[in-house]
């Protein structure tokens, strides 16, 4: 199973695109090794990635919304928050009780929501907000 990028999901900036594909890409390595059954030995490394890689994504967008005076920065601001708030927790759970199959079904959870969901939606009305000042 993989969750494959098409441009129905781009923003058309193309930094927060290239870095929503990214995304897609590390998140399919867990996909493919889960079906492999070494989700497990897989976790760790996208937890490691996603805690570097997702502050400097979340960033990048948000001087985006920042610069073009986007009116729901704060809510979009918000929901980064809670994802890295959820990161810190399967950060902890790695820690504490290693590489679980909860933790790794959670993870996959969080990981499936936010690519089809926040990108699909949320970054998507930033993308539109800024290409329609350009107009």
């Amino acid at each position: 199973m993989k969750i494959e990028w098409n441009e129905d999901l781009a923003v058309g900036v193309e930094k927060i695109d290239e870095q929503h594909k990214e995304l897609f890409n590390r998140f399919n390595h867990l996909l493919e090794a889960c079906s492999a059954g070494s989700g497990s030995k897989e976790i760790g490394s996208l937890l490691c990635f996603l805690d570097e890689y997702v502050r400097v994504h979340f960033s990048d967008e948000e001087k985006l919304q920042v610069a073009h005076s986007y009116p729901d920065y704060p809510l979009h601001r918000e929901q980064h928050r809670i994802f890295i708030n959820k990161l810190d927790e399967f950060k902890k759970e790695m820690l504490t009780e290693g590489a679980t199959l909860s933790l790794t079904i959670a993870t996959n959870r969080m990981m499936i929501d936010w690519l089809l969901n926040h990108i699909a939606q949320m970054d998507k009305k930033i993308g539109e907000f800024i290409n329609q000042k350009k107009c």
